[in-house]
């Protein structure tokens, strides 16, 4: 017998629901509120992985291999480091589309943050192209650095806006700062290559762009050392260390050591900005091996929300060098799944229960 109301005999009306219950319950409106973050974990993290074994193998590996092991070797590995390198690029390609079109589906981003991604993501695909064939021109990696600028700048003033993503955000805008000392620093060596005071100005930048590259990974150590989850704090400490011990091992080769400390030291210090001090040097080798840690680290580290993770990961492994062309791609792919995931509630309130 169905419960009728004691006055008119009218059955009562169902009590409303919700918004969250409609968001969380209701089948018909599943599709509407579906979560692009969380429904691309699985290619965020896939592409993560790719990135970080692509930057082992090409930038760390065969550069030392090189003059220390034979001819077959070296193109063995090669070709392996290609491999992953156009995989890398592929995986990041195709994350740039999907979230630019996710990105237009949403009205929930600001028009200026909107406006600087949809203003550089094609300058960073357009000078991509041409770059798996041939090395940039200059002037492409110049429009290459800035388009990645305006990217990144753009997602990190989305990212500030929601608390899951206020800490990946911050990092990504120290990150672009270093961007932006390191572009000035080339702009001013190169123009003005005669000028000894120019000279002096550009190492000026140099040395801030190392240095603002420690501090966003002081910011994310800083962040992933306050979860409630111990494993994050293990994992970070666990990877700053290895860095540490990898670098002064690299640092102690000489002659007299096997091969594999050789490649490691020659791997290493090929990436350091020549014309710095000792000191500097070697801070800005402990940067380099512990940014790449510190994204592995990102990568496997579970109890937080894939995107968020996976987006530090690859703004790590962007390193503000934004004139290179994988690197400045990875920068961008963060800069817009943090957007996209600044204005995903889902992702805010798993991340929000994952804290408890």
């Amino acid at each position: 017998m169905t419960e009728t109301d004691d006055t008119n005999g009218i059955a009562p009306e169902p009590e409303p629901r919700t918004s969250m219950e409609v968001s969380s319950r209701s089948p018909d409106s599943y599709e509407r509120l579906a979560s692009p973050s969380l429904r691309a974990a699985w290619l965020l993290r896939t592409c993560a992985i790719a990135s970080v074994a692509s930057t082992v193998l090409g930038a760390l590996i065969v550069p030392g291999l090189r003059g220390l092991a034979s001819d077959a070797v070296i193109t063995k590995w090669e070709l392996i480091s290609a491999g992953l390198a156009y995989a890398m690029g592929l995986l990041l390609a195709g994350l740039l589309l999907t979230g630019a079109f996710d990105l237009s589906r949403t009205r929930k981003v600001g028009l200026v943050p909107r406006a600087l991604l949809f203003l550089g993501a094609p300058g960073v695909l357009a000078m991509l192209v041409p770059a798996f064939a041939r090395a940039l021109t200059p002037i492409g990696s110049l429009i290459l650095a800035c388009a990645t600028l305006l990217v990144v700048t753009g997602g990190a003033i989305s990212g500030l806006r929601a608390p899951h993503t206020r800490a990946l955000a911050a990092a990504q805008l120290v990150l672009a700062f270093a961007g932006l000392c390191r572009l000035l620093a080339w702009v001013i060596a190169t123009v003005l290559a005669d000028s000894v005071r120019a000279y002096t100005v550009a190492r000026w930048f140099s040395t801030g762009g190392i240095l603002t590259e420690g501090l966003a990974q002081m910011l994310v150590v800083a962040w992933l050392s306050t979860r409630k989850r111990m494993s994050s704090s293990l994992a970070t400490a666990i990877a700053l260390l290895a860095a540490f011990m990898i670098v002064w091992v690299a640092g102690r080769a000489d002659v007299a050591s096997p091969t594999w400390q050789l490649v490691l030291r020659a791997g290493i210090h090929g990436q350091v900005t020549p014309g710095g001090g000792g000191p500097l040097n070697a801070l800005e080798a402990f940067f380099i091996t512990a940014s790449v840690l510190l994204a592995l680290a990102c990568t496997f580290m579970r109890g937080h929300v894939a995107v968020v993770l996976c987006a530090l990961a690859l703004a790590l492994l962007g390193r503000g060098a934004f004139d290179v062309p994988l690197r400045a791609l990875a920068a961008s792919v963060a800069a817009l799944w943090t957007t996209l995931a600044a204005v995903d509630d889902r992702a805010m309130w798993r991340s929000l229960k994952n804290q408890v």
